[in-house]
């Protein structure tokens, strides 16, 4: 019995990869998601190490061209959020935000999509410390990978991103994002 029961899930399983999305696999695409932001810099008030509520929308255009892969061209804008901690008796304030233009490498195992993206960020900076601010402003590298799961022409994806912005120790990002796709 287990072994029937083992071969029905199997086969369930392994069609489930080869479902078709022909309504939804290619064109246009408008989303915005909601996340987590953790911030880790050497400021002059001391570490700064903190999460903030992070949010970003996001407009993409998927090209349906190679039969095991897609690819899709995305800019958007992200907020980090305003990351603070107390360091010395003094509040430390982190506010970062950006716009953004990636590639994404998708691979469809039907209504599920695993991704890898590279970008750049065109991003604003500023560091409150003890009554001063100081901003900064670049244009730095961005990588990130993701699960996306569509029904009909709605998908949701969880992503994590890491951005290289110089200067700043460390800025990544957990999100979970909902998109229409026309």
């Amino acid at each position: 019995m287990n072994r029937i029961l083992s071969v029905t899930l199997s086969a369930v399983l392994l069609s489930g990869l080869c479902i078709s999305r022909a309504d939804a696999a290619g064109g246009l695409y408008l989303g915005a998601g909601l996340g987590q932001s953790s911030i880790k810099d050497n400021t002059s008030g001391g570490n700064l190490d903190s999460n903030d509520t992070a949010f970003k929308a996001f407009v993409g255009y998927r090209f349906n061209l190679i039969p095991i892969i897609d690819l899709a061209v995305e800019g958007g804008y992200t907020d980090f959020g305003k990351p603070s901690q107390s360091i010395a008796g003094q509040n430390v304030q982190f506010k970062l935000h950006g716009y953004d233009a990636a590639g994404l490498l998708i691979f469809p195992l039907g209504p599920i999509d695993l991704y890898g993206k590279v970008g750049m960020l065109s991003w604003s900076a500023d560091t409150s410390a003890a009554g001063t601010t100081s901003s900064k402003t670049g244009t730095d590298a961005f990588y990130g990978v993701g699960v996306g799961f569509y029904v009909w022409k709605i998908g949701i994806r969880a992503e994590y991103e890491r951005y290289q912005i110089k200067d700043v120790d460390r800025v990544d990002m957990y999100s979970l994002s909902a998109l229409f796709q026309f």
